[in-house]
């Protein structure tokens, strides 16, 4: 599947705003939740950004947690990824690139849903600002 046919599919859902972004593109749910997707050559990637790594009380409880705890929230898990200059934590889903259209479309519900539960797992330690 190609990006263009991604992002097609993704605009059929009614709920969701699709803007293109370079070599990927961007949804965001009526939730006001934004996942960004790309397609590479082996998989497709969903991300989404959960808080900013300076937020973060204590690093290191943090990333012990998320080890500890991310297999409860089904088919995503995290990572810390730099963006323009600044480590994010951020939720993400991989699949196939030959996934079907229903498993896509599941794997990008569940990111959005899954968004929650992550910040109500980890909020004790964060800063409050960082779940406002």
């Amino acid at each position: 599947m190609s990006t263009e046919n991604l992002q097609q599919l993704a605009e059929s859902q009614k709920h969701w705003v699709v803007e293109a972004e370079g070599d990927c593109f961007s949804i965001s749910n009526d939730e006001g939740v934004d996942a960004v997707v790309y397609k590479g050559e082996q998989q497709i990637i969903i991300e989404t950004v959960l808080f900013p790594a300076s937020q973060v009380m204590d690093t290191a409880s943090m990333n012990d947690l998320i080890l500890r705890s991310h297999h409860l929230v089904p088919l995503s898990t995290i990572c810390i990824k730099e963006i323009n200059g600044e480590s994010y934590y951020v939720a993400f889903g991989a699949l196939s690139k030959d996934s079907k259209d229903s498993v896509i479309l599941e794997e990008i519900e569940t990111l959005f849903s899954n968004v929650d539960e992550f910040l109500e797992l980890y909020s004790e330690l964060l800063n409050s600002e960082a779940v406002a």
